[in-house]
């Protein structure tokens, strides 16, 4: 875009789009496929930009591992996986900041988690050396439990960390 231009966003407040994974975490795509297919399936959503979403929209990213180090005998006896809860909006109310630095011809933005579900994580993955660390997974749990009851979604991996939750 260029400096005399101006940007006009806004979503009329109504849903456009959502898609849940109903394949078991070992069988699925890829994300990055996932999301090319879905991109293909749907032109229509590389009209929207990040301004034009609404700060209650939202990603959640499953994070399982593809493969144990050491090689261990299957994928499902790996041990630690986790579901991160991303905002997608831009608008001022959004978690997303724009970051330093290009990616081709777009500006990279932020999409910091706010919030956090873990199954049979060990130790602390934000911060192994703080005190705190359980209270501030704990946060962020908390915080993705009341914000996927505040939007109604109830997805099968969201059910799957719940179901097993222990503090």
């Amino acid at each position: 875009m260029s400096d005399n231009e101006t940007e006009v966003c806004g979503s009329r407040g109504k849903l456009v789009f959502q898609y849940i994974e109903q394949e078991g975490p070992y069988i699925r795509q890829p994300f990055s496929t996932q999301v090319e297919i879905l991109g293909t399936r749907f032109p229509e959503l590389s009209n929207y930009r990040s301004c034009d979403l609404l700060p209650s929209s939202w990603i959640c990213v499953a994070w399982y591992p593809i493969y144990r180090i050491p090689v261990g005998p299957t994928q499902e006896e790996v041990e630690a996986c986790f579901l991160t809860l991303h905002s997608l909006s831009t608008q001022p109310e959004g978690y997303s900041k724009r970051v330093d630095g290009q990616n081709g011809r777009f500006p990279r933005v932020s999409l910091p988690a706010l919030g956090m579900f873990s199954y049979k994580l060990n130790s602390s993955m934000i911060s192994p050396r703080d005190p705190d660390e359980r209270d501030k997974e704990h946060h962020l749990w908390m915080t993705a439990y009341h914000w996927l009851n505040k939007v109604e979604s109830y997805f099968p991996d969201y059910q799957f960390f719940v179901n097993r939750y222990s503090t």
